[in-house]
């Protein structure tokens, strides 16, 4: 039996932003799929949102109550620095990717490339004022990355773990690949990402391996800045 439960549909990017932390803690884990909006769903997360954790009697939802969850209660490589600068650094950019990468650039990315596979319009309004916002996001994870190669110090962090998910499928529209050809460094740091064991085998790569398989989109719809 694995030491944590995940509950969650397979293709949530705050799932595969748990199973990272846990991969690179070494903590084994299995997943119970669950029907969205279903009765067990809203009994386990009020809020209707996935994923939740299980670690015997515990049951924890929230994403970053649950890496912080991880990170505290098993033994392995720290995912949050000791000092509480660094701390705070970590809190910053979780909620920088809670609050405004995964807004934008995940429904860029089902506005450029789902919606179109299922056969419906994208919205072109939406994917003309992404530019501005996107441009700043990539902004500020090149300044971060400049110094040790990830968003806080010279190892991935539960930062880390928070923003691959979601610069990865986006690194995979025309927009994204045109942005991070502008930003080498933030490039770099999605190699040494999805270079690391924890996502070798991760059901995030495997996801993302089917993901390549639509088009990416008809073209850009605005100059990456």
């Amino acid at each position: 039996m694995a030491t944590l439960t995940f509950h969650s549909m397979a293709d949530s990017a705050y799932l595969w932003t748990a199973m990272l932390a846990a991969d690179e803690k070494g903590v084994d884990y299995d997943l119970t799929p669950l029907v969205l909006g279903s009765e067990e769903h809203l009994r386990l997360h009020p809020f209707g949102k996935m994923p939740v954790l299980q670690h015997g009697a515990v049951f924890l939802y929230e994403t970053t109550a649950i890496t912080h969850y991880i990170d505290r209660a098993f033994e392995g490589p720290p995912l949050q620095p000791d000092d509480a600068l660094s701390q705070a650094q970590v809190l910053r950019w979780v909620s920088i990717v809670n609050a405004y990468v995964f807004p934008v650039m995940n429904r860029f990315v089902k506005e450029r490339i789902v919606r179109p596979a299922w056969g419906f319009d994208c919205d072109q309004a939406f994917l003309a004022s992404a530019g501005e916002p996107l441009g700043k996001q990539m902004r500020l994870i090149d300044e971060a990355v400049s110094a040790g190669g990830y968003l806080v110090a010279d190892r991935p962090t539960l930062a880390d773990c928070f923003l691959l998910p979601h610069l990865l499928f986006f690194g995979h529209t025309l927009e994204g690949r045109s942005l991070l050809e502008q930003f080498p460094r933030v490039q770099s740091w999605l190699s040494r990402m999805t270079d690391r064991p924890s996502y070798a085998g991760s059901a995030m790569r495997q996801a993302y391996e089917a993901f390549h398989e639509l088009p990416p989109g008809a073209g850009a719809v605005w100059a990456a800045a």
